[in-house]
């Protein structure tokens, strides 16, 4: 699958090399029959509610969301990342900002090496990486599973296709679910926190054998 590709490549790289600097695609499938493709930046979407008949990127069709959520605001964040594939367990550090113009993350090994640096501007997906990464390192699936994880639901299912995000009760402060009719939950998330962007989060994709978890550090 080439979301598991994506979290290997995070483990493959621990020295600095050349770079290439890649323009990637926006729709991704998240599983045999669930497609996304990236949802807005958090003053795009607020512009596209204010002005329906501004343009707007092409979505899959979907029924409104019935619950209104707010839209993530300006964000700076240096985090934890621990990645778990089929029970082999690695760390890297990222650091993500988020504005009305832009999505970067940089992601650094545990010794400060520089991995990647993703920037999506709401229509542009570039990504700067180790030419080491070759093409097994697919940004979109990266940027994919950080909207999963902060990005309100109204506008995650306005971005979906045959599938849906939903809040799920559970033991811990709050969790979310993808899922769709046919695959029934595709990717689990739970927080430790009411406020996402406070939160040790924990996401698991069982159909990737996979689990990561962010931890929050400034």
């Amino acid at each position: 699958m080439k979301l598991r590709l994506l979290l290997t490549c995070f483990l493959l790289l621990a020295a600095t090399g050349c770079t290439q600097l890649l323009l990637r695609q926006t729709c991704l499938g998240l599983s045999t029959n669930v497609n996304y493709c990236l949802a807005p930046l958090p003053v795009q979407a607020k512009e596209l509610k204010e002005n329906p008949d501004a343009p707007k990127p092409q979505r899959a069709p979907k029924a409104p969301a019935t619950t209104p959520a707010p839209t993530p605001k300006n964000q700076s964040q240096t985090q934890k990342v621990s990645i778990e594939i089929n029970g082999k367990r690695h760390e890297l550090l990222s650091q993500l900002e988020l504005d009305g113009q832009r999505l970067s993350v940089v992601g650094l090994a545990p010794m400060g090496q520089p991995l990647f640096d993703v920037s999506f501007d709401g229509n542009q997906l570039i990504s700067e990486q180790s030419v080491l990464l070759g093409d097994n390192f697919r940004a979109e699936y990266l940027i994919a599973l950080l909207q999963l994880i902060y990005w309100p639901e109204q506008e995650l299912n306005a971005a979906l296709s045959g599938g849906q995000v939903s809040e799920q009760s559970c033991p811990q402060r709050r969790c979310r679910i993808l899922t769709s009719p046919e695959d029934g939950g595709i990717v689990h998330i739970s927080y430790s926190h009411q406020e996402p962007w406070l939160a040790t989060i924990i996401l698991e994709m069982p159909s990737a054998g996979m689990k990561l978890k962010i931890t929050p550090l400034a």
